[in-house]
């Protein structure tokens, strides 16, 4: 899920979210501005992350929360009464979270607690509030041909098409009728050192990121490095 997930673990009558400072990820953060430059730039030499700051942070700052440090240990941590989850996932969504919600199973024996995923929640698949149909977008980028899906988990709707890259323009215009709320990139990094260039400026294109100049992008994956 990136850098915007949090993990809402249960513990007794709280959920808690956790957080360990200074531990290395494969996910990094770009400034759109660092991306769309006119001469393409290769994965490895940009492959400094800037600052993110961490979703614990986030979440304290959203809901008005402190963050403690526990006893000697360097791990952060914060929570809130179980009752009050359904008040607060909208708040987090709304700031592009994605909330996996793990909860205390009851099994009658003693012992260590057994917790389990019980949910997932992201700005473009909550269940929970029904009041817009919204959707999921997912691109695959292959040479000049884009692979495009929508979908709905309110309804289960879909729609899946390829598209060449020079009438990319048509999507642009179907896209008006659908709320998008997620976006989900496909494409080999290594392949192009200028496909980020491509992804994020058909984005913007499509409408589907801000225009502002300092935006973060998260990228996933591996850390690229210069061969030879």
């Amino acid at each position: 899920y990136g850098l915007s997930v949090i993990q809402l673990i249960q513990i007794g009558k709280f959920y808690e979210l956790w957080h360990e400072p200074d531990v290395p990820s494969v996910q990094q953060a770009y400034s759109q501005a660092e991306l769309l430059v006119e001469s393409p730039i290769p994965i490895y030499i940009r492959s400094r992350p800037l600052g993110v700051t961490p979703p614990i942070e986030q979440v304290a700052s959203l809901l008005d929360m402190r963050i403690i440090s526990p006893g000697k240990r360097s791990l952060l941590q914060m929570g809130f009464p179980i009752y009050s989850l359904t008040t607060h996932i909208s708040t987090l969504l709304d700031r592009g979270l994605t909330i996996i919600v793990i909860d205390e199973l009851v099994t009658g024996k003693s012992g260590p607690k057994q917790r389990a995923v019980s949910q997932v929640y992201s700005p473009g698949c909550n269940l929970e509030d029904c009041s817009e149909l919204s959707y999921v977008i997912s691109i695959y980028f292959k040479d000049d041909l884009l692979g495009i899906t929508l979908f709905s988990a309110m309804n289960g709707h879909s729609i899946m098409f390829p598209v060449y890259w020079v009438d990319r323009d048509k999507v642009a215009r179907l896209l008006i009728s659908y709320r998008i709320k997620e976006v989900v990139i496909w494409a080999d990094l290594g392949a192009n050192s200028g496909i980020l260039n491509r992804i994020y400026g058909l984005l913007i294109g499509w409408n589907l990121f801000p225009s502002e100049p300092y935006v973060k992008i998260e990228v996933m994956g591996e850390t690229l490095t210069p061969s030879g």
